[in-house]
């Protein structure tokens, strides 16, 4: 069997040559918003011209490009015309603060910019001053300092400008940045090789998403979680459809009829909400029937995991359950063979809702500092609650107090411009991962928290938010839960509500707050009683990575939560002390805006 192309630059050509017209990347275009594909040789003939473009206009091999555009197909453009060019691409999240930016932009020192538009352009431009090229994907001004993106890639190829600047395996391909849950970010360089590594491990694990597969690309870009997927797609051949808003996604998907599906749990929470929201909206007697064969499915799907035989009556009322539930499932279209969760843990009970409704979710599992996945279930290989077997190039090892090391070809050796090796990597190599787990018996990993988010109260008691948030999230119309309490002397909860719920309309009045701390101690009644919320904070506002308090991934801000409701945080405390905590005594309710 031939080698396979050892750059990013060299498996795009490769895959061009290989189904020159095949397609690689769809948008939607025009007013009638009709599916543009271009095909692998139309994207390697914008590559080249665009690259060329940069070389003649002064870009050096090793170069930063900073790149701050929409999830569309023109971020794939830059993306590997910057590679092809022989420079080191820095994705910037548009949604990010400014100060973020700042930092980023600092520790990168992009000398081009490529951006939206002409404002985006001037918000980088201030922050940082440094940047020589300037590129913008809509021209709406005649400002001679901006180059017009359409403009560099209709100009002729110079094809002899580009054969020196082909990437070395070894050659940085891109600088990552952590999300800085904890802090600022941390940029993180990984060469061509590392990251071929990681899709290449993907590609072992799906043997079966192949050139016919359809893919949505929705994430960030800025993040490295989605573009692994996309070049992930450009090594096996499928298709990635371009979707720039979330919101749009389930609107779009019939459409698209995605093969897989890749999402971050919030994804998954909002998806299993508007699903109970439909339903609600049918009459009784569909919406009872519905409801029924979800319970079968449920049953079939447990028995179908634990090996045994479901109950004869199960069985036998199965395949009109599934076809009754097929109407559901065609919200992601008829071909979807499995879908992917990552980033942070999905609720278990939520993937057996899933797996009863006929959709199977495989969670997966990895750490910014790593840039292969550490591991994943796999379709024919799960195992619920677990995030699967580790993947092969991956060395794990257990501290004595439970925290996972992990050794291995995709682990980085240090954070951009720090001079002193990171203390997160011991002399052996071995990077200290921040989770606690534990391999079981049959080899599948599991996650159990991490270690900056256990807090222990000033009674000395430990408290791991999760399990508590997880159980949290289950109550009606919970949209975020949040547990704080370091260092005070008992948790307290933070909720926010859905936008659609009754309860945000309502919540001044003293029966709503009742019910909502009845079922905060429902919800929390298997926990010790040192784990339980003395008070709570309801929140009416929302929040969003726009407001900082969570990643571009959607996970959790702690720190920065903390911060926004500072003063909710102490009224809850005064309030909680004023009132004596008996063991049924229900928490008392503070109302934030």
């Amino acid at each position: 069997m031939p080698a396979r192309a050892d750059s990013l630059t060299a498996r795009l050509r490769e895959r061009a040559r290989s189904e020159p017209e095949a397609p690689a990347y769809l948008s939607l275009a025009g007013s009638d918003a009709t599916w543009r594909a271009l095909t692998w040789r139309q994207v390697l003939d914008k590559v080249e011209r665009l690259a060329s473009a940069f070389v003649r206009r002064g870009l050096q091999t090793g170069d930063r490009v900073a790149l701050m555009l929409p999830t569309c197909p023109d971020w794939e453009i830059c993306h590997h015309a910057a590679l092809a060019a022989g420079g080191v691409v820095v994705g910037l999240d548009r949604h990010d603060a400014d100060q973020n930016l700042a930092h980023i932009l600092r520790l990168a020192e992009p000398r081009t910019i490529i951006a939206q538009n002409s404002a985006d352009i001037a918000r980088l431009g201030a922050l940082w001053p440094g940047a020589e090229i300037f590129v913008v994907a809509e021209r709406t001004d005649p400002d001679p300092g901006l180059l017009a993106l359409a403009d560099l890639i209709a100009a002729p190829v110079s094809p002899l400008l580009l054969p020196d600047r082909a990437p070395r395996p070894q050659d940085t391909a891109t600088i990552v940045f952590t999300s800085g849950s904890t802090g600022k970010p941390k940029g993180i360089a990984y060469s061509h090789h590392q990251i071929i590594l990681a899709i290449d491990a993907l590609l072992e694990r799906f043997p079966t998403v192949r050139c016919d597969a359809r893919m949505v690309c929705w994430l960030p870009l800025a993040n490295l979680f989605q573009r692994i997927l996309n070049l992930f797609a450009l090594s096996c051949g499928a298709r990635s459809y371009f979707v720039d808003r979330p919101e749009d996604v389930l609107r779009l998907a019939p459409d698209i009829r995605p093969t897989l599906f890749v999402g971050v749990p919030r994804f998954f929470e909002k998806l299993h909400q508007g699903i109970l929201a439909r339903v609600d909206q049918q009459p009784r007697a569909l919406r009872a029937l519905v409801l029924a064969a979800w319970d079968i499915g449920c049953r079939h799907a447990a028995a179908s995991r634990s090996g045994a035989r479901a109950p004869l009556w199960v069985r036998m009322l199965f395949p009109l359950s599934s076809s009754l539930l097929r109407r559901i499932r065609l919200l992601l279209g008829p071909d979807l063979q499995f879908m992917v969760s990552g980033s942070a843990a999905l609720l278990p009970w939520l993937l057996e809702r899933f797996h009863g409704l006929g959709w199977l979710v495989l969670e997966a599992y990895g750490i910014s500092e790593n840039v292969m996945p550490v591991a994943i279930n796999q379709l024919e290989d799960y195992r619920f609650g677990s995030v699967g077997r580790p993947l092969p190039g991956n060395e794990l090892r257990f501290a004595s107090d439970g925290e996972l090391l992990l050794r291995g070809p995709g682990v980085f050796r240090g954070y951009l411009r720090d001079t002193t090796p990171p203390d997160s990597l011991d002399a052996d190599g071995f990077l200290h991962t921040g989770d606690f787990a534990r391999l079981d018996d049959d080899g599948y990993l599991w996650l159990e928290g991490r270690k900056s988010e256990i807090f222990k109260t000033s009674t000395g008691r430990r408290i791991a938010p999760v399990p508590i948030e997880t159980a949290l999230k289950q109550i009606d119309d919970v949209d975020h839960a949040v547990v704080v309490g370091r260092d005070r002397p008992f948790p307290v909860a933070l909720l926010t509500l859905d936008p659609r719920s009754s309860r945000l309309a309502a919540l001044g009045a003293p029966t709503t707050r009742t019910a909502i701390a009845h079922d905060v101690s429902a919800a929390c009644r298997a926990f010790p009683e040192h784990q339980r919320p003395g008070a709570v904070i309801v929140s009416r506002t929302a929040l969003t990575v726009a407001g900082g308090e969570l990643t571009a991934n959607l996970k959790l801000r702690r720190r920065q939560i903390e911060v926004r409701f500072a003063a909710e945080i102490d009224e809850a405390y005064q309030k909680a002390s004023q009132q004596m905590r008996r063991a049924r005594a229900a928490p008392p309710i503070i109302e934030a805006p």
